[in-house]
């Protein structure tokens, strides 16, 4: 009696949505061939903050938020040499099994900084459509506590390095889908 392979993930399986960040990379046939046959992904990954997925047409960087995907890069990059294009991130959004409703991605955002970037930082949850949940003074600091779409937050990391100068602190983990008319 024969032994099935081991099935290859698809990117919609119901095991990968704790990672809705999902970014595409490209490498050249003989880079990964030689990632399947070491079984690289496996190694490279690093659950509950991101999965390096091989779906045995494209690999895929899965990641729970851009913190997650920043820490990946490096290491997928070192991994899979200079041959290694990344694509653009983008929001993951799955899709409900028993109506096909379309389930986008909505993060829950802790955010801290000083005072004087506030309300900067503030405004700019806003213009991305964060609802804005809590508000909580901590001294010369400010924690601002907010839910908004994964899409609507993608690019917020650096807009906080570049608005603060990388004096801040950014916790965000997916909090639910919900659907959306998209």
């Amino acid at each position: 009696m024969g032994t099935n392979p081991p099935r290859k993930p698809h990117l919609d399986d119901r095991a990968l949505e704790p990672y809705p960040l999902r970014q595409t990379l490209s490498v050249n046939e003989q880079k990964l061939a030689s990632l399947r046959e070491s079984a690289a992904t496996e190694w490279i990954s690093k659950p509950d903050h991101y999965l390096l997925v091989d779906d045995g047409e494209q690999l895929t960087l899965c990641a729970a938020n851009e913190q997650a995907l920043e820490e990946a890069a490096p290491l997928v990059a070192a991994a899979l040499g200079a041959s290694a294009r990344f694509g653009t991130p983008r929001a993951h959004c799955a899709t409900r099994p028993h109506d096909g409703a379309r389930l986008q991605p909505v993060m829950y955002v802790r955010v801290q900084v000083s005072r004087a970037h506030a309300a900067h930082v503030r405004e700019e949850l806003l213009r991305r459509g964060a609802a804005l949940v809590e508000e909580d003074p901590q001294g010369d600091r400010l924690v601002l506590r907010a839910e908004a779409s994964l899409a609507a937050l993608i690019g917020y990391r650096n807009f906080l390095r570049d608005t603060t100068s990388a004096r801040f602190e950014l916790w965000s983990w997916l909090a639910r889908y919900e659907t959306t008319d998209a």
